[in-house]
This record gives C-alpha cells, structure tokens and sequence, in this order.
C-alpha cells in the first residue's frame, strides 16, 4: 500500500510540473502588448536578456472570457490568423579614434508572414531582443534573437524560428571597430558601411539597405551627417530596414548617438575620428502581430484535364532567420 500510494505521488507531481511553469509566465496582453500599434513585442526589457517570454489564451468559439480578468490585448477566438512575426535586429558597430573611422550598421531580420488555425488553448509568445551595439573602439557587436510562437501544453512550433529560448546570443567580433556593414541575410537588409577617412581618400558612411522580404516597408537607417565637409566620412553607417525603421548612423560632427532600430530593424553605426568614437545603436526588438482571418485563403483549384491534376496551397510558410552580428566576418 505504502509503494503504491508514492507511485500515486509521484505521478501527481509529474503532471502537475508543466503546469506550474506556465503559471510562471505572465499573460502577454498584460506584459508584452502594444496598444498603439497592435502588436506584442519585448516591452521593458531587463538588462541582458535576449527574450520575452509570456502566454496567450485563444477561447472556444461562442465562449466569453472571464470579464473580471480583462487584458489590454483584444480577446482571442479560435480560428483562422494571420501570422506577422519578426526577430530582433543586429546591433551596429562602434567607432574608432584611433584607425578615424564610423562603425557600420547593423542588419535588419528577416519579416515573414503565414496564415494558421490556432485552436482553444494556451500558446507562448518568445519574443527575441535586438542585438546590442559595439561600444567605441572594438566593442562586441550582437546579433539579434529569434521569435515564435509555440504550444504552451505540448511544446509543438506553430511558427516562427526554431531554438526557442534556448537560443544565445552569437559571438562577436573584439577586435576592429566594424566598419562594414552588417550583411543580409536571405530576405533580410544589409547595413551600411561606416565612413572614412583614410589617407588615400575619403570614404562617405552609406545608408541601410531596404528589406529584401515583400510587403513589408521598413526605412532604412540613414547615414550619419558630417556637416564640415559636405561627406560623411568618419561617420556611422545607417542600419538595414526591418518590419521598422533601421537605426540612423552617428554624425561625426555632433553630441547625438547612433540610432536604435525598431521591429527588426538594424542599430546605427557610431562615429570614429581623432580622439572621439561612439558606440553603435542595439537593434529593434521583435514582434508578433495576430490578425484574424476566416475563412484560410485556399488556393483555387484548376479545371481537371482528363488527369485529374489536383491544385496546391497558396499559404506559404517561410521560416524566419536570426539575424547575426554586423561585420561580414562574424557570422
């Protein structure tokens, strides 16, 4: 009796486990929604984390919430959602005084969108930080972490980049102060290169480049001004467009700092030049963005020849990649 009453405790403790760590989550419309732009995205971040975690309740069809536990975010009911989801941006790189030369801009992540049925249950949110930027004079450069949307219960990916939040920031470069820009990845922008002004010529800091992934319209991040000599040498690079804006370069000739990206977007270049650097903008934060859409979009079947030929999906389902540091040669 006493063995089967601790196999019965043990089972109990089992099962109860999982639950338990979802209660450690808070609920996303309460920590993570943005009201103004219908999103959820890394709100308030701590320092050093490279995500938000928090979950998300989707009710049965012709069931009320409980009223007394009302949420900012709007109330969600089974059916069919479009999916916008983006990572977080890479950070720009720092300045040099030394070697007289703007850092360069961070890459802008990678947007994607697909359409799911999200069914009764609770889901979880893994919204990914943007990569921070390189301080003056070789600081580490980050690149930006990945976003999803999982299971709560069973842990299955509904969308999103795999890795969850057992991802970690990429090691970055310690050496060098990044004066290329950060590189595009597939669908994702390049940063701009910072400026230079090396004893051959000078060398103008350019602006991000734009998003490579459709229907999504990001600006990117402009190069940083140098109003002495009409070019931008010795300023930052602009960081790449994301879902947002990429980060605008640092001006050499002012007590501004480098732009920080949004949704996506890039981070900034800092400035370099003779005894003054500045430290590179960290890269905007990712986001989930959940729009009904009943029925699912089906892909028109053609007129069967005498084979009987059957047509396919329209609804693509592209799975978005982190974003990396801001020099070619890290990542």
């Amino acid at each position: 009796m006493k063995n089967e009453i601790r196999l019965a405790l043990l089972c109990l403790a089992t099962t109860a486990a999982p639950a338990f760590a979802q209660n450690a989550l808070p609920q996303c419309g309460a920590t993570n929604y943005d009201q103004t732009r219908g999103i959820f995205t890394i709100m308030n971040p701590a320092a050093g984390i490279i995500n938000q975690e928090c979950l998300l309740t989707v009710y049965p069809k012709g069931t009320a919430p409980d009223q007394s536990r009302q949420l900012p975010a709007p109330d969600l009911i089974e059916g069919n959602y479009v999916i916008d989801l983006s990572g977080g941006g890479a950070g720009g790189a720092g300045g040099a005084s030394k070697d007289s030369g703007g850092g360069g801009g961070g890459g802008g992540a990678v947007p994607s969108r697909t359409v799911k049925y999200l069914s009764p249950g609770v889901y979880k949110l893994t919204i990914g930080t943007g990569g921070q930027g390189g301080s003056a004079n070789g600081g580490l450069i980050e690149g930006g972490a990945p976003t999803s949307l999982t299971n709560a219960n069973t842990g299955e990916l509904v969308y999103g980049s795999a890795g969850d939040g057992n991802w970690r920031q990429g090691a970055g470069v310690a050496d060098g102060f990044g004066g290329r820009g950060g590189v595009a990845v597939a669908g994702g922008s390049a940063g701009g290169s910072g400026g230079d002004s090396g004893p051959a010529a000078e060398e103008a800091a350019q602006p991000g480049g734009m998003s490579q992934t459709g229907g999504f319209s990001g600006r990117p991040g402009r190069a940083g001004g140098d109003y002495g000599r009409g070019r931008q040498a010795n300023a930052g690079g602009g960081g790449g467009a994301g879902v947002g804006d990429g980060g605008d370069g640092q001006a050499e000739n002012s007590d501004s700092v480098a732009g920080v990206g949004d949704l996506g977007g890039g981070g900034g270049g800092g400035r370099g030049g003779r005894d003054t650097a500045g430290a590179g903008g960290r890269g905007g934060h990712g986001f989930i963005r959940l729009a009904a859409s009943d029925p699912v979009p089906q892909a028109v079947a053609p007129v069967a020849p005498v084979t009987g030929a059957v047509g396919q999906s329209a609804v693509t389902e592209p799975v978005p990649t982190a974003t990396r540091p801001a020099r070619q040669a890290r990542n």
